[in-house]
């Protein structure tokens, strides 16, 4: 099972500019293992922050067809967000400590993604590398390795 970070959620964007075939591969491996996938709470905080920032820069078409689209996917994903605990709390603030501690700053969201993967025991799909890493996350980038399909990892 996987946790979703921004960078690869929005990939999914019909605004995303990405259009390699590694980006491809993997919006069509999410399409196949939707069901595999979970989101942490701070994902629609960072993309409603990139929303709001859109119409204020005077990008309102932009903003409003991002705002369609996480619509859509927070119904067709619904049951799959997963809201910041207490114990998501306390575990993303110790790897934040420890990530500061060893010299690097990541962002208190990517925090929040990493301990929420590791309280839930998920594993991080990521492109952000210095942060996953950063905070020892257990994370893959699926730009570079598109995961196994769901149901095949499970045999």
């Amino acid at each position: 099972m996987y946790l979703l970070d921004t960078d690869v959620f929005s990939i999914t964007s019909p605004s995303s500019g990405f259009r390699t075939p590694e980006a491809e591969a993997w919006r069509e491996w999410v399409e196949r293992n939707q069901s595999a996938l979970y989101f942490s709470v701070a994902t629609i905080m960072e993309v409603r922050f990139g929303m709001e920032k859109l119409k204020a820069n005077g990008a309102s078409a932009k903003a409003e067809r991002l705002r369609k689209w996480l619509a859509a996917a927070e119904t067709l994903h619904r049951n799959r967000f997963i809201s910041v605990t207490v114990e998501i709390a306390h575990k993303a603030g110790v790897l934040l400590y420890r990530a500061v501690a060893n010299g690097t700053m990541p962002g208190a969201e990517d925090a929040l993604i990493a301990a929420t993967a590791d309280v839930r025991q998920l594993t991080v799909l990521s492109r952000n590398a210095k942060d996953m890493m950063a905070l020892n996350a257990e994370w893959l980038n699926p730009l570079e390795a598109v995961p196994p399909d769901a149901l095949e990892s499970l045999n």
